[in-house]
């Protein structure tokens, strides 16, 4: 009798729930993270409003009424030529806060935070729980003008039962084309074996292999899907060399492969050559070169993490002050012959030289010396870094890039070098904190789309970042996501994620990109009425530490210069 009544109770539960809606959808704001405790919603249904050559998001998200498996999603688009991609959106967790914190950071009693998307996975709810789902549409080039329908098709199970629904949503194309990008753009990558694992089950990748080129290809083309179009390829590491006596033979093979690979992405508008020198001790000591030598056994200062094949059988890196005759001997030979290389591949014009990361006033003197030697022998060739100081550094830089509150602080000397004709980019990283923009985790998302509204109230010509993909080091990159006990805040390391022989984008990395191209849609106002593009950009960022918040506003403002652009 007890088996019969469970029996009658499940097929009425299931008759029950095949007449009600198992779990609610709403449209909400792409610009929005929905945090996992948040209950109440409103269907804000809004017609996404973008250019030709852009990408429109889509926000949704699941408020399940009972418990849900395999929560899954796809969509389809009236949108001829173009392809609907879907994800839900993960959580990850962040203990440690970040100081001094922004006025604007988010908070959740949980600690959970939205961030990468996956695309090949479906979730399982409990009553109650929420569950953002993303989309994203990249509208082709030759898109007519008009209005498009877009439907969503979410599929869950409820009490054993499989429940459907259909949510619609609206993008509207503007007579207004983007066909490229111009703002120049470097997240920094690791290739590095152990890196590498994690794209790999666990198992390192040995550099050079067809899977470590396989990986290669596939950050490149995540990269460039991106707007990130210039990447950092080191020369020093990527050379084979063969040493007879004093005398370097060089093979650049590796360099080459590496660069056709982001150029055939379109990830490579500049090449930027990888760092020459290193502290030699603590963050405020001398840089030394490193260079390749001998492999004596006695070798005390090697540089960690390079992976041997890179250099040639019996050679190993070493870091050496530049007025060490073993430095001039290797340098003497090795930038004629990677310039005439650089030349003959047709790459010369567009390659830039780091020399050393973040000098600071007190080891500036170094860096300067090892700048004016790498300028003899590559004239015309950008000397380009990350710098946390200004005047010490005059003359021996020609593309800047300061840290974003560095440029805030010694905005006249930046501004100078303007006028002078000098490339002014910046970056972010671990810091700034406090109330300057970033891609912390816990920061409104609009924040991170801010960063290139930035680049061009201030005429800044470039962005550059540390973290791509620094996943080593974290026991789950889905887990925990600050580093270092809160060193590293939560999003400094890396904005993509990895799976097996894949890559997940991030809501924070979607977001990036579309900052990139509301950057070109202010250019392009800019040529037909400076002014309007001048106080929209002023409306959004009031100054470098104080940003409009309001995600409607903002909204309305980028609306604003589509119908302006389309007239």
């Amino acid at each position: 009798m007890k088996v019969f009544m469970t029996l009658v109770l499940l097929v009425a539960t299931q008759g029950i729930l095949a007449q009600q809606k198992a779990f609610y959808v709403y449209q909400v704001d792409a610009l929005e993270k929905v945090l996992k405790d948040r209950r109440y919603f409103r269907d804000d249904v809004d017609t996404i409003c973008v250019a030709r050559g852009e990408t429109a998001t889509i926000q949704l998200v699941v408020k399940a009424r009972t418990d849900l498996a395999s929560l899954g999603v796809s969509a389809t688009t009236s949108l001829k030529g173009s392809v609907c991609e879907t994800g839900l959106v993960d959580y990850v967790k962040v203990n440690r806060k970040y100081n001094p914190p922004s006025m604007d950071l988010l908070r959740t009693p949980s600690d959970y935070f939205p961030d990468p998307i996956l695309t090949d996975t479906t979730f399982n709810l409990e009553q109650g729980e929420v569950q953002p789902v993303w989309i994203s549409l990249k509208v082709p080039l030759n898109a007519a003008p008009g209005l498009y329908k877009g439907t969503a098709q979410l599929t869950a199970l409820a009490g054993g039962a499989k429940q459907h629904q259909k949510k619609d949503f609206y993008i509207r194309v503007y007579p207004v084309t983007v066909a490229s990008t111009s703002l120049l753009i470097t997240n920094w990558c690791s290739l590095f074996p152990d890196n590498l694992a994690y794209m790999n089950g666990g198992v390192p990748v040995a550099s050079y292999t067809p899977l470590y080129w396989e990986c290669v290809q596939k950050i490149a083309a995540t990269m460039a899907a991106h707007g990130q179009n210039v990447n950092r390829v080191y020369p020093i590491w990527l050379t084979k060399y063969k040493l007879q006596g004093d005398r370097y033979s060089f093979d650049f093979s590796y360099f080459d492969k590496e660069v056709e690979i982001f150029e055939k992405a379109g990830a490579m508008e500049r090449i930027e050559g990888g760092h020459l020198a290193w502290r030699s001790g603590k963050w405020d000591e001398p840089f030394f070169v490193e260079i390749p030598v001998a492999d004596t056994g006695i070798n005390k200062q090697l540089m960690p993490g390079v992976p041997p094949v890179t250099l040639g059988e019996g050679l190993r890196l070493v870091k050496l002050p530049l007025d060490d005759p073993r430095v001039k001997n290797f340098y003497d030979q090795f930038f004629p012959a990677f310039r005439a290389h650089l030349e003959k591949k047709g790459w010369l014009h567009k390659y830039m030289q780091h020399i050393a990361d973040e000098p600071t006033a007190k080891n500036a003197e170094s860096y300067q010396a090892i700048s004016a030697y790498v300028r003899k022998y590559m004239p015309g060739v950008k000397i380009v870094d990350a710098v946390l100081t200004s005047k010490e550094l005059a003359g021996a830089i020609d593309t800047w890039v300061p840290i974003l509150d560095v440029l805030h602080k010694d905005h006249r000397f930046y501004s100078d070098l303007q006028k002078a004709g000098k490339e002014i980019w910046f970056y972010t990283c671990v810091g700034p904190r406090g109330n300057y923009a970033n891609r912390f985790i816990e920061l409104p998302l609009i924040q991170t789309r801010y960063l290139h509204w930035i680049n061009f109230k201030y005429e800044l010509t470039g962005y550059l970042h540390w973290g791509l993909n620094f996943w080593s080091g974290f026991k789950n990159p889905f887990g925990e996501a600050s580093r270092n006990r809160g060193r590293l805040p939560a999003g400094d390391c890396f904005i993509i994620y990895p799976g097996y022989r894949k890559l997940y984008s991030s809501i924070r990395f979607e977001a990036m990109r579309d900052g990139i191209y509301d950057y070109e849609l202010l250019k392009m106002l800019e040529k037909k009425d400076a002014a309007k593009a001048k106080q929209f950009a002023n409306e959004i960022v009031r100054n470098f530490a104080d940003y409009d918040g309001s995600i409607s506003y903002f909204r309305e403002t980028r609306k604003k210069m589509l119908e302006l652009l389309s007239n």
